[in-house]
């Protein structure tokens, strides 16, 4: 009789510290590049330079976003990582099926970050049509775009299957991805006002990767309509209210 009480098919693919190591790896390349590298280190430059009178705000924003580039960037050594394992991006959920109801919820995610949003730059920024079209607008949302499947292969499709293919629970899989995502966000304001808005936010992305049956897809979606509409006005609110 076998000692092992599970059956082969049913044995996690790789051990939990080997998953949560995997994890939390690529946490700390979202500290470095993301939280001290764009949110803290060329956040405070760019902001210089507006103080200093070199730059407006608005294009103050816009390099900032261009500088969160190098974020996705961390796609190419996941994808060699994948190719090393003898798997591809479509294992994390890259171009894969999934239910309408997760789009719709996508869009509807959206929708309410968007709004709540507007609202905040408002308070943070009452002379400013965040609603404008203008071409520098236009300009960054292919980038916007990519910035958006980079985080998410990141944080939810690489952190979330190395979680899974360790049997880590469901459920931890996704407070986790919240909390790690939440970790370099939060970074230049490490309060609990801080942390938990990004916390929940990017705990409802997990969610949303989860009832996509582990498609980025929709949750691709979501985070680029932040950005194709949200930007820069959104890092615009978040330049001026860092130093409040």
């Amino acid at each position: 009789m076998s000692s092992d009480p599970l059956p082969a098919a049913n044995r996690p693919a790789s051990s939990k510290l080997r998953g949560w190591g995997e994890a939390l790896g690529i946490t700390l390349v979202g500290i470095l590049l993301g939280g001290v590298g764009c949110f803290i280190l060329l956040r405070n430059y760019l902001y210089r330079q507006v103080q200093e009178g070199r730059m407006d705000l608005f294009h103050a924003a816009a390099w900032w976003e261009v500088g969160f580039g190098v974020i996705g960037l961390v796609l190419i050594p996941i994808f060699l990582w994948q190719r090393a394992r003898g798997s591809s991006l479509a294992e994390l959920g890259w171009r894969k099926p999934a239910p309408p109801l997760a789009y719709v919820l996508a869009v509807g995610l959206a929708i309410l970050f968007l709004t709540g949003s507007y609202f905040g730059a408002q308070r943070v920024l009452p002379d400013v049509n965040v609603l404008e079209v203008n071409g520098l607008r236009l300009a960054l949302a292919p980038l916007g775009i990519f910035l958006a499947i980079g985080e998410e292969m990141m944080m939810r499709g690489f952190f979330m299957t190395a979680l899974h293919r360790a049997g880590v629970a469901t459920w931890l899989q996704i407070l986790a991805s919240g909390a790690c995502s939440a970790s370099y966000h939060a970074l230049q304001n490490p309060t609990p006002m801080g942390f938990f808005p990004s916390f929940i936010l990017f705990s409802l992305h997990a969610g949303l990767y989860v009832v996509s049956k582990r498609s980025l897809m929709p949750v691709i979606l979501t985070h680029s309509l932040y950005h194709v509409l949200g930007q820069p006005y959104l890092l615009m609110m978040a330049m001026v209210a860092m130093n409040r």
